[in-house]
This record gives C-alpha cells, structure tokens and sequence, in this order.
C-alpha cells in the first residue's frame, strides 16, 4: 500500500524515515507554505501524490491537519487516512482570532531569533513540555522564511471547524494520538462520531509527538491498518 505522509511544524520528511514503511511518499511542506490550506489540499491530491493509486493519507500534527483538509476536499482520492495528533479545527470564532494572533507572533520570532533560542521556546509550550528532546534541527534553519510563513498560511486561526465536512469521508480513519498527550486524546474520541469506519489507537507511555517518540509502535500500527483495506 503507498502512503503520502505530511510531516508536522519545525519537522522534515526525514521524521518519517524511522518507521521503514515500504511505499511510503514524505511531502517537504515546507516547499509550499505560500499555499493556502484549499491550494494544498488540490496539490496534495493532483501533483504531490502523482503516479499513486489510492494512497493512504498520513499526516502528524500540522501534517494531519493539512491532511484533513485533503479528505474534506477530495474524499475520493485516498483509500484511507493516518491522523496523528491533530486538531479537526477550532469552533469559536474568538478562539480563532486569538490563534492567529499568537501565530503571527511565533513567525515574527521564527524570522528574526537566533535560531537555538526559537527551537527552546517551540519545546517549552505545554503540549510538548512532556515529550524528549528531538533530532537536531539546525538544518531548518536556512528553510525559516517558509516556516514562518507556514504559522501564518496555515495557522489554526485560519483553519476551517472539519468535523462537517470530514462526515463525508466513507474510508477507513485510523486516529493515534499519545496516551499522555490528554487534549489530543479528548479530541480524538469527539472524532469517533464524525466518521463512519474509525479506529482511535493511544500510545502508551507518550506524549503529543507519537512519529518522533515511538516511532516502532506507530509504523506498527499503520502497516496492519494499510494491510486491513488492501
């Protein structure tokens, strides 16, 4: 089974090497962050995923939520999909505003801090306060311009609410989230009602980055669910 596989923010195609899945398509998000979250969604299911049958969407935190938009738009594309950690989208519109808000706010210093002091700040926010420390991303530096873009094309503030839309995806939905990680775990059960074949899978023993922190458990897990709709 081909899997097209969307990394998530301050991450590389490089994070995905770890689960040595066979047919497996890293997407560099970072060479699209001008598009907006409609633009990518087309790309991702016309020329990012050319020369695929009916692959299987896997997206992580940013990844996932850029491969939401995916299956909203074009359900029919893809033969099932690989969430991790991610968010469907934010029902206020006051929670919104403030994200974008906070977002600009993370561009402007992903552009001018040194780079070492804005890796700290990204690892100190709560959600991650849990998880180990990554690979080393140095080499993202010379790609700050997009990643900065990338806070504000594709900010939660500018995120559609999917849980509508996403009703209208009939494929299999494998939802992972880490067993610690408790405000993506309480997301992914609201998820069970959206869509009609779901499975939600936890991590034990792992916080809000499943693909960096058990990578062996998640490859695992998306081999038998790719195997499952074969």
């Amino acid at each position: 089974m081909e899997i097209a596989a969307l990394h998530g923010n301050l991450g590389a195609c490089q994070d995905w090497g770890a689960l040595a899945l066979e047919g497996l398509r890293a997407i560099d998000l970072w060479e699209h962050s001008s598009l907006s979250y409609f633009e990518f969604a087309h790309e991702l299911a016309t020329e990012l995923t050319s020369g695929m049958g009916s692959p299987v969407l896997a997206g992580y935190s940013l990844g996932g939520r850029l491969s939401l938009y995916a299956m909203a738009i074009h359900p029919e594309r893809w033969s099932g999909a690989v969430i991790v950690s991610a968010h469907p989208g934010l029902c206020c519109v006051e929670d919104r505003l403030a994200r974008r808000v906070s977002d600009e706010i993370w561009a402007e210093q992903a552009r001018t801090l040194p780079w070492g002091e804005f890796l700290e700040k990204w690892d100190s926010q709560m959600v991650l306060a849990d998880s180990p420390s990554v690979h080393d991303r140095s080499h993202l530096e010379a790609k700050r311009d997009s990643i900065a873009l990338a806070f504000e094309t594709w900010t939660l503030g500018r995120q559609e609410d999917l849980r509508k839309s996403l009703r209208q995806f009939h494929a299999p939905v494998l939802w992972v989230t880490g067993e610690e990680d408790e405000k993506f775990t309480a997301l992914a059960s609201e998820m069970s009602g959206i869509f009609e074949n779901f499975e939600h899978f936890k991590v034990e023993n792992c916080g809000h980055r499943v693909l960096l922190e058990q990578p062996e458990v998640l490859s695992r897990k998306i081999k038998a669910f790719s195997e499952s709709i074969r």
